[in-house]
């Protein structure tokens, strides 16, 4: 390796493969990192060199979960949308190609109004640095009045 030369990680390789997506490159402040956004909502996040989070609503997550953890390169945080990527191969940058597809096709507004709000990444702590942001904002959707207290 040249002296100055900076090998490139995964998490450029992924800006670098999304560069002609309708995707949009953003910095993310908490914590540092870089985001991908599909009409000013975040739809990707690269807070590390080896994994990426991706929103892909709680009703994707939910359906799609128990598969993408079974691969053993995704975690799914169900309640939240997102799923975190492992990104080691040129393979984990295809899963996350994908990935990326069925969240754009899940969140694009455009086609249709929004039905999920957006809840913090898995990598955006809150409070205490051991414990995601996704554990304090567990959102409960009461149905019918079976839920209602008496």
């Amino acid at each position: 390796m040249r002296p100055g030369h900076r090998p490139i990680s995964y998490a450029d390789l992924v800006v670098d493969r999304f560069q002609n997506w309708p995707l949009t490159e953003r910095r993310v402040d908490h914590p540092p990192g870089r985001a991908l956004t599909l009409h000013d909502l975040p739809v990707v996040h690269l807070h590390r060199e080896d994994s990426a989070e991706v929103f892909l609503t709680q009703q994707v997550s939910g359906r799609l979960g128990g598969v993408l953890s079974a691969s053993g390169r995704v975690d799914v945080f169900p309640d939240t949308g997102w799923a975190q990527v492992r990104l080691d191969t040129d393979g984990d940058l295809f899963l996350l190609q994908s990935l990326v597809s069925l969240a754009i096709q899940a969140n694009d507004s455009a086609s249709r109004p929004p039905v999920f709000a957006v809840t913090n990444c898995p990598m955006n702590v809150r409070g205490s640095a051991s414990e995601p942001s996704w554990r304090h904002r567990r959102v409960r959707v009461r149905r019918g009045r079976a839920n209602l207290p008496a």
